[in-house]
């Protein structure tokens, strides 16, 4: 099985090569062969050709994210599943080893020894950490926050992650012993977030996905979420006509400032809107969220996954479009991966409100930026339209599909550590 894009690119060379020597063979001028051999050196060449294919046809649609499933019906599949899963996951293996801390080349080796020296545990950790599963995944019965989960459905959650993270506050075993006692852990964990925020008659979620939906990540992710905001919750209490054109300047102007993404915080408190960051969990793709509660005020909850000032504002934008729009219209709760196509209405309801609040189509018209998409543009742009460089060269590298324009200008590392305490 190909692992990495060396490997696949050694396939694909592989590929070539045996296709000009099986065209070889036909090749008029060809030392003469008895018909036997002839045969056997073209089927041989033929089944080879066909199993490399197959293993570089499976990497393409791993990575196009045409295989969404990832269930092992017993543990002799599970070694090829795990690394079939981080392939579409879109992880590299140094990307799955930060997420477990260890190095890159150690993931290296357990995918090239298909995890025979990994342990038990291990091999827990990277299931959790990938979504995947062994035999029938457990469902999840009803609302999980609402006191009706099924017994077993724990074993679907991101233990190791939440263990890691702290998550389980007044749990002071290890993780072995916590695996142990999940069946009490999560369901506690869910109810303390969700006893008092979620509205059953509201609590419909609509996810924005590139790639395969893990109900239980997300709800745990969620829940994290909604105990974080009800720690400091706002008092003022939240209605959507709050978001009004005078706001909605306000916010955009805080984009001139270095320190605006901080401020932000007070500056949505202060309507009844509560802005949670909290990092996304493995197997998830998650920017943002927008969420309502039962105690007046809302949740637009934050993941940095991209620790860049045009990704920030977009996203918050195009959350508050969520809360002005949707929440409490229908949804409770909505999760998106805002690189992913937009896929229903209100997911391009909130694109193009987030849009035109940080950047109307009638000024973004004028921009000189368009065309000539150089930094002294950019930087005019910006002053003439009141608004921070990193919002315009967002929309220049998102409008051209090019992002490797502009680096200097849209605020990397610049979001993270104003988050930081």
């Amino acid at each position: 099985m190909i692992t990495n894009e060396k490997q696949y690119k050694s396939t694909r060379a592989q590929i070539a090569r045996f296709e000009e020597d099986l065209a070889a063979l036909d090749v008029i001028g060809q030392p003469q062969l008895p018909p036997v051999l002839l045969k056997a050196q073209r089927d041989a060449l033929t089944s080879q050709l066909e199993e490399l294919r197959e293993e570089a046809d499976l990497y393409d649609r791993l990575r196009a994210g045409q295989v969404t499933s990832f269930l092992a019906d017993s543990l002799a599949e599970l070694p090829d599943i795990l690394i079939q899963a981080r392939i579409a996951r879109g992880l590299s293996q140094r990307e799955l080893g930060d997420y477990l801390g260890l190095k890159e080349q150690q993931v290296q080796r357990y995918e090239a020894e298909r995890y025979r020296t990994a342990s038990l545990d291990r091999l827990v950790e990277v299931s959790d950490a990938l979504g995947v599963q062994i035999t029938k995944r457990a469902e999840l019965i009803g609302d999980p926050g609402m006191g009706s989960l099924d017994p077993e459905a724990w074993q679907v959650f991101p233990i190791a992650e939440m263990f890691k993270r702290g998550w389980f506050e007044d749990f002071a075993g290890s993780l072995a012993e916590a695996r142990k006692a999940a069946p009490q852990l999560i369901p506690a964990f869910l109810r303390g977030a969700y006893g008092l925020s979620a509205a059953p008659a509201l609590h419909r979620k609509s996810v924005r996905a590139s790639g395969q939906v893990h109900e239980a990540v997300i709800t745990a992710w969620e829940a994290r979420v909604r105990r974080l905001a009800e720690r400091d919750a706002p008092r003022e209490r939240f209605e959507p006509s709050r978001i009004d054109d005078a706001w909605i300047a306000g916010l955009v102007a805080l984009t001139l400032l270095p320190d605006g993404p901080a401020r932000a915080v007070d500056y949505l408190r202060s309507i009844g809107i509560a802005l949670v960051v909290e990092k996304h969990l493995p197997s998830t793709l998650l920017d943002g969220a927008a969420l309502a509660t039962l105690d007046g005020y809302v949740i637009v909850a934050l993941t940095l996954r991209y620790d860049r000032l045009d990704n920030f504002w977009f996203t918050l934008f195009h959350e508050i479009g969520h809360l002005k729009r949707h929440i409490g219209q229908g949804y409770a709760s909505i999760f998106d991966d805002t690189e992913a196509p937009a896929g229903s209405d209100i997911e391009a309801e909130a694109d193009l409100f987030a849009q035109e609040a940080l950047l109307p189509t009638d000024k973004w018209a004028l921009g000189v930026s368009r065309f000539t998409r150089t930094e002294q543009a950019v930087r005019t742009d910006a002053k003439r339209f009141g608004v921070g460089p990193a919002i315009i060269a967002g929309r220049v590298r998102r409008e051209a599909h090019d992002y490797t324009l502009l680096r200097d200008l849209v605020g990397n590392g610049e979001v993270r550590r104003q988050f930081e305490k």
